[in-house]
């Protein structure tokens, strides 16, 4: 991928995360320094390869589906634990939230 394609493609991640809604948290390391949200090739260097990684929010994914990445939502964990046939799991799972469980 030639330099002028990636930094389309930076500029076109950068509209994305600009307009998207961030959270309100810190995003530093354990050393305190800042964590840039994207990091990718240097400015006018290209990158033999990079359509395979891509930027995140984009085509093939290998980044993420959001351009904010976990800056705009919390890592999701999905699991599910049967209980029984799909009826009672079902029931079980009504009752949960019922109770004021959360998904």
């Amino acid at each position: 991928m030639d330099a002028e394609e990636i930094e389309r493609g930076r500029q076109r991640w950068q509209q994305r995360y600009d307009s998207s809604r961030k959270r309100d948290a810190d995003f530093t390391t354990l050393s305190g320094d800042e964590v840039e949200p994207v990091y990718g090739p240097p400015a006018g260097q290209p990158v033999e390869g990079f359509e395979r990684i891509g930027w995140p929010g984009e085509y093939p994914y290998t980044r993420g589906l959001h351009a904010t990445g976990y800056r705009g939502r919390t890592w999701t964990i999905r699991q599910f634990a049967g209980f029984g046939n799909a009826e009672q799991t079902n029931e079980r799972y009504r009752m949960i939230l019922d109770s004021g469980g959360g998904g």
